[in-house]
């Protein structure tokens, strides 16, 4: 008999087979078998939610020795296919708020790729070390080192001593003093922009003493249907790359390229996008050197972006800060969308009148320096703002309105939500569809479910609405779900899929800036379709399926790939449900978000506000489709059980009796 997902010679197909298991507090290794958990929970987020479900005991602290951090990649990664460098971290995340609980973060790069020719499809550690670490994977075999020369080193650093060390081509990823010191938004860092940064996952290699993991592999994933995967590959890549009549990039400053030259660079293996810009001999200052770094995603907000915040750093200036944050280990994102605001705002209103002493001026590139630096060391005030706004308004008991503006839930802020940061007003009422992907997620949802308020937001600029509602009918069933006439009908089915669209990428998985691939210019009624060397036409939102399915070998049905989504879902709110305590008030904790009509920090001024009655009729209905009680929102017996988790169900409900 072959195993599913295994050639006759015992070689997997899409994954290697192998996930490396380490406890560090004892110093065990071992490995444990991958395909138990393919079929049914395909990899990345999927099988690190069933590992998560068997080990990860209620209640557990993120800084616990026995929480697990857990890094997975998918049957995807390490392939061909586009954006497939990616790997998902998961575990009880410091930055989730008002307690630590479990969830998930995504980096790009190739520090996956390496782990999969490395012969491991995930890493899971345990426990912790009682001294500084590292571990060092090479072609099957791992050790955990000393890094006693490595600790309180930056990112950049830390990385450059172990490419000398050890091999060139390795793939590293680490903590900086951000990690080393557990600030809550520290980051796990890959070369100088790939970072799984929400969550705070960089704090549990910090609290496990574990500095670096360290990659280097000379294998390969092998392919079931190896020319169907490679036409499928350069057709999505073709038509990706000619979805807007041009060949995408990321923004270039004209003057810093032609001061200091700059290249377009992917962020990730295998991507046929050039999102970020390589800027290279930028002086620094504030401290002396050259900066040469990669700018993309959230870091050009560094230099005060004219469109979100007024101060006047420059672009050199920001490039530094940007490159500073990396190598500290901060994430970026709650930086600039969260603390900084914040902070500026508590500035004006008199609450927080300097730093320490220092006066507060965001015009000036040595405070700036200056604060980053404070955060990572937790000194002074840096400490208060290393446990991130939620919990520092708490501590000092101030802006808890300006919190409230800046993060729906959870203890994430919010972006591209269409109620604030990045949308117009008159974006109502599509970001009912975002309020009901935040309400039952346990962080931000748009580190992979961007696919519908921000895809809508750039496609509206290029295609009429009607033309969005034709596409919106083909992949969620009616027109409604993108005709804003109907501001509360038919919204629940399009958070849904995404959700379960969002589960599919992240344990491929595959990048969310790419997919689903729903919307283009080069067709007639501007639905995404690839068309293959032997004429066979795949439809944009089933290309991850077609991917998946030549490089496996598996013969699941479309319906039944997306069954595993749906299981993954609901195995995720189990663990919220018996870990947690998770129930239905605590998902309508962001009612109060999308009902302020102002957004007290961002640039889109007065906002149109929900309709909590109606949004309520809402929830019943998001909760029936799921399958979930209506009064608490746990996920039924009835439904586990026909996803294919009776033993989750029975202990789930033993838990709840």
């Amino acid at each position: 008999m072959i195993a599913m997902g295994m050639n006759p010679k015992g070689s997997y197909y899409g994954w290697v087979g192998r996930i490396l298991r380490v406890d560090l507090g004892s110093g065990r290794i071992w490995s444990q078998d991958t395909m138990p958990y393919a079929k049914d929970f395909i990899g990345g987020r999927g099988i690190a939610a069933r590992i998560a479900w068997e080990e990860l005991k209620p209640g557990i602290d993120a800084f616990d020795p026995e929480n697990r951090l857990i890094f997975m990649t998918g049957p995807l990664t390490g392939t061909l296919a586009p954006s497939s460098g990616r790997i998902e971290v998961c575990g009880a995340a410091p930055q989730a708020y008002p307690k630590t609980h479990y969830t998930r973060s995504n980096m790009g790069g190739w520090f996956g790729s390496e782990l999969k020719y490395a012969g491991f499809d995930g890493i899971v550690i345990q426990g912790a070390s009682d001294r500084p670490v590292y571990l060092w994977i090479e072609d099957g075999k791992a050790e955990i080192l000393d890094a006693k020369e490595l600790w309180g080193r930056d990112t950049f650093s830390t990385q450059k001593y172990l490419l000398d060390r050890h091999d060139r081509n390795a793939q590293i990823a680490c903590i900086g003093p951000a990690g080393e010191n557990l600030v809550r938004y520290a980051v796990v860092q890959s070369r100088t922009e790939n970072a799984a940064g929400q969550g705070g996952f960089g704090a549990v290699m910090g609290s496990k003493k574990l500095k670096a993991i360290a990659v280097r592999g000379t294998g390969g994933v092998r392919i079931a249907e190896p020319e169907r995967f490679f036409d499928l590959c350069i057709a999505t890549n073709r038509a990706l790359r000619t979805a807007r009549g041009r060949p995408p990039s990321g923004y270039r400053d004209p003057e810093m390229a032609r001061k200091y030259g700059a290249k377009s660079a992917a962020c990730s293996q295998a991507c046929p996008m050039d999102c970020g810009i390589v800027y290279t001999n930028v002086p620094g200052k504030v401290n002396r050197g050259i900066q040469k770094t990669r700018i993309q995603c959230v870091a050009p907000l560094f230099a005060g972006a004219e469109r979100f915040y007024d101060w006047k750093i420059g672009r050199e200036a920001g490039t530094e800060l940007s490159a500073l944050a990396n190598k500290l280990g901060l994430n970026h994102w709650v930086l600039l969308l969260g603390v900084v605001p914040w902070l500026r705002e508590c500035h004006r209103r008199g609450l927080i009148k300097d730093l320490d002493g220092g006066p507060i001026d965001f015009d000036n590139p040595r405070f700036w320096t200056n604060l980053l630096e404070k955060i990572s060391q937790k000194e002074g005030i840096g400490k208060i703002l290393a446990e991130d706004v939620p919990r520092a308004s708490e501590i000092l008991k101030i802006g808890e309105d300006v919190m409230k503006s800046l993060y729906p839930a959870y203890g994430f802020p919010g972006h591209w939500d269409g109620h604030g940061d990045k949308v117009n007003p008159a974006f109502f009422p599509l970001w009912i569809v975002s309020a009901l992907q935040w309400f039952t997620d346990t962080r931000d949802p748009f580190s992979s479910g961007h696919g519908y308020t921000s895809w809508l937001a750039s496609w509206s600029r290029i295609l009429p609405w009607d033309r969005l509602a034709g596409v919106g009918e083909k992949v969620y069933g009616s027109r409604k779900s993108i005709d804003p006439s109907y501001p509360y009908e038919y919204k629940a089915q399009p958070a849904i899929w995404e959700q379960n669209e969002s589960v599919l990428k992240d344990s491929l998985p595959l990048c969310d800036n790419l997919f689903p691939f729903l919307y283009t210019t080069q067709t007639e009624d501007n639905y995404a379709r690839v068309m293959l060397s032997s004429g066979e036409v795949v439809e944009g939102k089933s290309i991850g399926y077609h991917l998946f399915q030549a490089a496996t070998g598996l013969k699941l049905d479309e319906a039944e790939f997306r069954r595993c989504a749906e299981r993954i879902f609901n195995l995720e709110r189990a663990i919220d449900v018996r870990n947690y305590s998770r129930r239905r008030e605590d998902d309508l904790k962001i009612i109060p978000y999308f009902e302020t009509p102002e957004n007290i920090i961002g640039p889109s001024g007065r906002l149109e506000s929900l309709d909590r009655k109606a949004f309520l009729k809402l929830v019943d209905e998001y909760y029936e489709l799921r399958g979930w009680d209506l009064e608490t929102g746990i996920p039924t017996k009835h439904k586990l059980e026909e996803l294919g988790l009776k033993d989750v169900a029975e202990e789930l409900h033993r838990s709840l009796s």
